[in-house]
């Protein structure tokens, strides 16, 4: 797969893995890759990270690594209060909440 077709496959299986996995403490998440060698998530969150998170962020990267066979993952749970336009999205945002 060139770069395109792995951008595509993966913001698919993102938003597919991501239904039911959005809680009201999650802001953001952000995607990106390194050819399929590297997947990284991060998941914005408006509190400390718990172990629960990162269960949850698991889920989520396990099921993208069932459709696309990315060889390492890099998952990462952080709170943040910046504005979105101060965090990294890596290669894309997957999912932004609604902020006044």
């Amino acid at each position: 797969m060139n770069e395109t077709e792995i951008r595509q496959a993966l913001l698919i299986s993102m938003q597919r893995a991501l239904w039911g996995k959005i809680y009201p403490s999650v802001r953001a998440v952000a995607v990106g890759f390194e050819d399929i060698r590297k997947l990284k998530v991060i998941c914005y969150l408006d509190r400390e990270p718990r172990e629960e998170d990162y269960e949850n962020l698991s889920e989520v990267t396990a099921e993208v690594c069932a459709d696309i066979d990315f060889k390492e993952v890099e998952e990462h749970c952080v709170y943040a209060v910046k504005p979105f336009s101060q965090l990294d999205n890596l290669a894309s945002w997957v999912y932004i909440r609604k902020e006044e």
